[in-house]
């Protein structure tokens, strides 16, 4: 009987490489899944003007991500993550204390990818620029789906 225990203990030992093998490529393709679909687009907010901007908070539907205040020549950066359709509100208060909220002309919802760089000068929208990948099962379509300012940054 004792022989036959060791002899399974030494099966077992035998196919523990083989199953970690497996189980290895397993994590790393769920990994590479989450990976591939995650969803995330990343928002700079330039203060091209000669005041400070006070307070910034980005509106995406159904989320708000306080940035806080943005020196002249200064900027600040957040991930946003819309829970439905969405375009981007950048609200603040300006030099004079006065509450202000600028509507970026953009479009983007969940499972889009990218950057939204928006400057706020004296209270205005400058400039904005949108690089947004949207991922269509395992291919990806770039869209511009926001009207640029000016210039772009």
């Amino acid at each position: 009987m004792s022989d036959r225990v060791e002899r399974m203990t030494i099966d077992q030992r035998k196919r523990w490489p083989w199953m970690a093998v497996p189980v290895g490529v397993l994590l790393l393709l769920v990994g590479l899944i989450l990976f591939h679909f995650r969803s995330e687009i990343q928002v700079t907010v330039h203060n091209t003007g000669a005041t400070s901007i006070r307070s910034v908070v980005l509106h995406v539907t159904g989320r708000s991500y306080r940035v806080g205040d943005i020196a002249p020549g200064n900027s600040a950066e957040a991930t946003v993550n819309p829970t439905s359709e969405s375009h981007l509100e950048i609200e603040f208060r300006d030099a004079d204390g006065k509450q202000q909220r600028l509507v970026v002309d953009c479009y983007f919802e969940p499972g889009y990818r990218g950057v939204v760089q928006v400057a706020i000068k004296d209270g205005r929208i400058d400039k904005n620029e949108l690089r947004i990948n949207v991922r269509l099962s395992w291919s990806v379509k770039t869209e511009a789906a926001c009207r640029t300012g000016k210039d772009v940054l």
